[in-house]
């Protein structure tokens, strides 16, 4: 069951990446847009639970919205923010929020002039804040017991496999 949440949770993101990164083109707002998407989409069944047969449910009173919050801050809001800091400590910057905070257009051609992004132990502490996060991401999913994680016993969900139904 751990590879197929992989991949329904690697094909979700790409859905969103695909979708939001050409009309945003910011880590921040398209982890944002996963968030809305995994929220939204979770208590019917997300486009990669769904290929891959596997579907989020809660207990006997259902999957609420404060149970899908809950757990998608956890599985996609959690490893967003690590992602993004880990994008930034390397120099990446986001086009207009980080313009907002002052910070030049990072705009990057090849060939073009880098500006130099966070350095010493403010890019240090990002890229470390960052794995942080990715690390415990990793870590609390891969803590199975059956078909819960640290997230679905604090979210009050488990993830099952769909039956598919025998054509005879």
């Amino acid at each position: 069951m751990l590879v197929r949440r992989l991949i329904a949770r690697l094909l979700d993101w790409l859905l969103v990446l695909v979708v939001a990164w050409p009309l945003v083109h910011e880590p921040v707002l398209v982890v944002a847009c996963a968030v809305v998407y995994d929220v939204v989409l979770l208590r019917l069944n997300t486009f990669g639970k769904a290929l891959t047969g596997l579907r989020v449910v809660g207990s006997a009173s259902g999957l609420s919205l404060r149970r899908a919050l809950t757990r998608t801050l956890v599985t996609t809001a959690l490893p967003g923010a690590g992602a993004v800091l880990v994008l930034v400590g390397l120099g990446w910057r986001e086009p207009a929020l980080m313009a907002g905070v002052g910070w030049q257009q990072p705009w990057v051609v090849i060939g073009e002039h880098v500006t130099v992004g966070p350095t010493g132990w403010v890019a240090s502490l990002l890229l470390a804040g960052g794995f942080a996060l990715l690390v415990l991401s990793a870590v609390e999913a891969l803590d199975l017991r059956g078909t819960r994680t640290w997230h679905d016993r604090k979210a009050g969900t488990a993830v099952v496999r769909l039956k598919v139904a025998a054509n005879s």
